[in-house]
């Protein structure tokens, strides 16, 4: 066997503890998630600027998930920092630890969130999704629900370009996907970096808002919680 086949078979087998438990996704594992009357929501952000804007606007993000019921629990993970090796490679990585974590029962929602490169999502982001091919085995995240974030240097800096390429994996992925909810009800949050801070943007910060408020009100409704 290769060193390339053994790296594959750990990260399969991060990914797998949630696929042992439930490859039906939405049965077993879902309905043992419940159980406890907990969800958790897992915010992903893609910058290599640890605690700044992207952090900053998935923070919202998740406060607003958080508040939608005391069965919501939440939490942040910053990708900077971290190595992910491209697909395939025999060399090790952050991912294997990450895997476990988004293939837990227990998380019922992932928001992805980017700084925008040119009107795209930045590479520390790719690098980290392109690594997602392992859980098209058995759709591991399957039923998961999913959305996006996308923070830019202009109001219109290509952040919804950014989103749809995000989207693009999280629908491969047989994931629930849903935008920000109302009042702005769009493709995912958009937020407009302005001297380092977003939380000047008004608009910007309510995408984020109803994002999280929208992320937990289907979860919870998919796991039959209130």
């Amino acid at each position: 066997m290769t060193d390339s086949s053994c790296s594959r078979r750990r990260v399969l087998s991060a990914a797998g503890a949630a696929l042992a438990a439930g490859t039906l996704a939405s049965g077993a594992s879902a309905q043992d998630a419940a159980k406890d009357d907990k969800i958790k929501i897992l915010a992903i952000s893609g910058s290599a600027r640890k605690g700044k804007t992207t952090a900053a606007g998935l923070q919202a993000v998740l406060e607003a998930a958080k508040a939608v019921s005391p069965a919501v629990e939440v939490e942040l993970i910053e990708l900077s920092g971290m190595k992910f090796e491209p697909p395939g490679s025999k060399a090790a990585d952050d991912f294997e630890a990450l895997a476990a974590k988004l293939t837990d029962p227990k998380v019922a929602g992932i928001v992805l969130g980017s700084p925008t490169y040119f009107a795209n999502m930045s590479g520390l982001m790719k690098s980290f999704l392109d690594k997602w091919t392992v859980f098209r085995k058995g759709f591991a995240l399957k039923d998961k629900v999913a959305a996006s974030l996308a923070v830019g240097g202009a109001r219109n800096g290509g952040q919804e370009l950014v989103n749809e390429s995000m989207k693009w994996v999280l629908m491969s992925m047989q994931m629930v996907l849903v935008g920000d909810g109302e009042p702005t009800v769009h493709r995912g949050a958009t937020l407009w970096n302005q001297k380092d801070d977003v939380t000047a943007d008004e608009w910007g910060m309510g995408t984020a808002t109803a994002l999280g408020t929208r992320v937990a009100q289907t979860a919870l409704k998919i796991r039959g919680l209130k």
